[in-house]
């Protein structure tokens, strides 16, 4: 009788081993990546840094420095540039970032400067580039894609005389 017993038992736990091992399930998944080719930012050889001139330091309103088109300027000196950056990379979805504003400083004084992004796949459509807002997708088309940075500043008033610098920083990365 021991040993029956001894052997149901045995019986018992071998069936609850099996039971365990045929509760384990398997699946796998497809690993995979596109490699493109490298994807730049370039800032332009003539369009390369965003002037707004030379503007009096009790300026009546805002100074805008347009992006699309120098016709919209207002209150700006009568030498401006816009700065353009240039993508290059595979045709296709990319994400730009940029600083929402930049301190402009001299010396101990400042004002903030809030950026314009506009841009367009072709140099020759920047009358027409589309906003372009920080997080945003472009498009590159041909391998290439063109953003033109303008901005404004707020109404000086009394602002100490000086030359004011501050940096823009842009990236963009591949969707």
């Amino acid at each position: 009788m021991k040993t029956t017993v001894k052997i149901l038992a045995l019986a018992f736990f071998m069936v609850g081993l099996s039971q365990v091992a045929s509760a384990q399930k398997a699946s796998s998944a497809t690993a995979s990546a596109e490699i493109l080719q490298d994807l730049t930012i370039t800032l332009d050889g003539t369009l390369n840094a965003i002037n707004f001139g030379r503007v009096s330091s009790t300026t009546p309103g805002i100074i805008r420095l347009d992006a699309n088109t120098d016709a919209n300027n207002l209150n700006t000196g009568s030498v401006t540039n816009v700065a353009r950056f240039d993508l290059a990379g595979a045709n296709g979805g990319a994400t730009v970032f940029y600083d929402p504003t930049v301190t402009m400083t001299s010396g101990p004084d400042n004002f903030v400067m809030t950026p314009q992004v506009v841009g367009n796949a072709s140099t020759a459509n920047r009358a027409i580039a589309t906003a372009v807002a920080s997080g945003s997708t472009v498009t590159l088309a041909s391998n290439a894609y063109f953003l033109w940075i303008g901005g404004t500043i707020p109404q000086l008033t009394a602002q100490p005389v000086g030359t004011y610098i501050g940096t823009f920083n842009i990236s963009v990365e591949y969707n």
